[in-house]
């Protein structure tokens, strides 16, 4: 018995539908009504029948159900007296009756509608507490992520400036010791080490640079000033920026000399660096890199990047446009990277209203394919780009 009573049932009784919630309510007013003033049967005259309906409706329908329910007792009684009594005239026991139930029914409804009104703050109080937690969940998780993504890039970074500072020191050292010993030195030897010291120069610069962009992007609040770009042109500008003329020699171009982009030529340029320089990085000297680009219709042209490399695991490649994100694989191998570069190209290329992509079988000598869109320009440069530029294919 005690555990009945202390069961939660009133507040599962809040949870049941609407229409069932009416319906007990609109059932259980008339047959407390007609319990009350039927007058064969024992309960006739007991007003304590009637706290059933009240609590039941002020539970569930709070102060519009105790509204409802203690002026229908009223409205009902009045019509009971006039109707079936023939408005004779209240004896004082009639009217004590009614009154006393008047005020059991109205004290009912206000206990009961306050305590309703002390289980919705409670409930609301809950709900703000478990969207707290929920909140703090995911700060912590958020918070836990972002440490690892700053562990992360400190060892990336730790690695990648190491290895071209150490190389550059070497050099410098041994030309150092050769002037020294020897007083001179050829050109050839001279300028082969000058060549080495100035390539870790390079990278060190890509890697600050690639930084940098990295913190620009959170901080960007402007619009890049877009405008019909040649295409070739870029193409051609980016590779000019390798000083490796191995590297620029396997590239075949399949880009059509009148094709222009909406876009700024600047950022283009970055994006098409840091896509030769993942090509080049992963690939052998003797494989083919290929470069093209096409009109998919009026208002886009699609520019792809096509390696022959190992390819990459087509459930790793969700991730590669992530920051700071480098594959599994790469980790332990001596090619050096951050996992900017990736990064920063997909934002210029939304920025400036175009998608970018990769796809790869992930079989080894197939290679991947890094495809990006720009906005077909509109508008046809009057130069045009000269025939004998040299990184022409």
């Amino acid at each position: 018995m005690c555990d009945l009573i202390t069961w939660p049932w009133p507040r599962q009784l809040l949870s049941l539908p609407f229409a069932i919630r009416l319906g007990l309510c609109l059932l259980c007013f008339p047959v407390c009504m007609a319990i009350y003033f039927w007058p064969s049967l024992p309960t006739a005259g007991n007003g304590v029948v009637l706290t059933l309906s009240m609590g039941l409706a002020s539970w569930l329908f709070t102060k519009w159900g105790a509204c409802c329910n203690f002026f229908g007792y009223i409205t009902i009684a009045i019509l009971y007296h006039l109707l079936f009594l023939h408005g004779a005239a209240w004896t004082p026991r009639d009217i004590y009756s009614t009154l006393l139930i008047t005020c059991v029914l109205f004290l009912e409804g206000s206990a009961l509608v306050s305590l309703r009104h002390l289980h919705d703050e409670e409930e609301a109080a809950r709900q703000k507490a478990e969207q707290g937690e929920a909140q703090m969940r995911i700060a912590s998780e958020q918070q836990r992520q972002l440490n690892q993504l700053k562990n992360q890039f400190i060892l990336n970074v730790n690695h990648e400036l190491r290895t071209p500072l150490t190389a550059i020191y070497g050099y410098l050292e041994l030309l150092h010791y050769c002037i020294q010993e020897n007083g001179s030195l050829n050109r050839t030897r001279h300028g082969g080490f000058l060549e080495k010291a100035l390539n870790n120069c390079e990278q060190l610069r890509l890697l600050v640079s690639n930084v940098l962009d990295t913190m620009a992007i959170g901080n960007d609040t402007g619009q890049l000033k877009l405008e019909p770009t040649p295409l070739l042109q870029t193409i051609c500008e980016a590779l000019a920026g390798f000083r490796d003329v191995e590297h620029t020699a396997r590239v075949h171009i399949n880009c059509p000399e009148a094709l222009n982009v909406q876009a700024n030529a600047q950022c283009l340029r970055h994006i098409l660096y840091n896509l030769f320089s993942n090509a080049f990085k992963y690939t052998s000297a003797d494989t083919l890199i290929t470069v093209g680009a096409e009109a998919d219709h009026d208002e886009a042209v699609r520019v792809w990047i096509q390696d022959q490399g190992p390819g990459i695991p087509p459930g790793e490649i969700p991730l590669l446009f992530g920051q700071f994100v480098r594959l599994q694989r790469d980790l332990a191998s001596p090619i050096r990277g951050t996992g900017l570069g990736l990064y920063i190209s997909k934002h210029l290329v939304e920025v400036m209203g175009g998608h970018i992509w990769m796809e790869s079988t992930g079989v080894p000598g197939e290679g991947c394919r890094c495809s990006f869109t720009l906005p077909h320009a509109s508008k046809l440069l009057s130069e045009r780009i000269d025939a004998s530029t040299p990184c022409m294919s």
